[in-house]
């Protein structure tokens, strides 16, 4: 695989640790960013997943591999950074797509509901961040940081996803701080907040609810949900020097849901 972009937007070459990457926005990101060229490490807990994604890399030309991790246990993430880094070096993007959701409404919703949700959405993405700080600030090695969140942390979405929009406005609130905090390493750090796309997370809220997808694409003025895919150029953004002067933003790909 080769990146036929301009070079202001290549990411060929360049090593990228990525979340989530057995399924959904994780998925896609993972081979996209193949697809232009990068090193990919595919990190997910369901180890079939994210083997899959890597064979389908592989066949397609790319150059990838797998890594498995809950995103909650700092000793296996730190564990397949050192594997990352012994193949291919250290990275230069981190994505971190891993994310769940238990719904329920704030009166009824279980405790262990709402910490899982911000276990994994937020201190996960915390963990993986910092673990990959780390060598990058102790190997002079400059980046991206791109955290996936959501239109859920901006606008007023449904009832019943207190603990999902918690975790993701913790999500955004980090995105500054890290940014803030890491600019004059040369380590960038920015946030995506999708609306409503096509992953089988809201897959499965489309089938719990009675409206259906419309439900979804209603407060959307495109009138559709989001394909994985279309995520992937503002990725490549972010992760290339287009955005060298991008720092600390929450960018909104949503269809222009947060314009309403």
């Amino acid at each position: 695989m080769s990146d036929s972009f301009d070079p202001m937007f290549s990411v060929a070459g360049k090593i990228a640790l990525i979340s989530g990457a057995g399924n959904g926005l994780g998925r896609a990101i993972a081979i996209g960013l193949a697809a232009r060229g990068a090193k990919i490490g595919a990190l997910d807990f369901a180890s079939d997943q994210v083997q899959e994604v890597c064979d389908e890399i592989i066949s397609q030309g790319g150059i990838a591999i797998p890594l498995v991790a809950d995103v909650r246990d700092t000793a296996a993430l730190a564990s397949c950074l050192e594997q990352l880094i012994e193949k291919f070096g250290v990275p230069e993007i981190v994505v971190t797509a891993a994310g769940i959701n238990r719904r329920g409404t704030a009166v009824e919703m279980l405790d262990k509901d709402w910490q899982d949700v911000i276990d994994v959405n937020l201190t996960g993405s915390w963990n993986l961040v910092r673990l990959a700080a780390a060598e990058m600030i102790k190997a002079k090695v400059q980046g991206s940081m791109i955290f996936i969140s959501s239109v859920a942390s901006l606008v007023g979405i449904t009832t019943g996803i207190a603990n999902y929009s918690a975790s993701k406005g913790g999500v955004n609130s980090l995105t500054r701080t890290l940014a803030m905090e890491w600019a004059t390493l040369g380590i960038r750090v920015n946030a995506i907040a999708p609306t409503h796309f096509r992953t089988p997370m809201l897959e499965k809220a489309i089938s719990l609810n009675p409206e259906g997808a419309e439900y979804f694409t209603k407060n959307i003025p495109l009138g559709r949900l989001g394909q994985p895919e279309e995520l992937v150029g503002t990725i490549v953004y972010l992760s290339s020097a287009a955005s060298s002067m991008v720092t600390g933003i929450v960018l909104a790909v949503d269809g222009g849901h947060t314009a309403r």
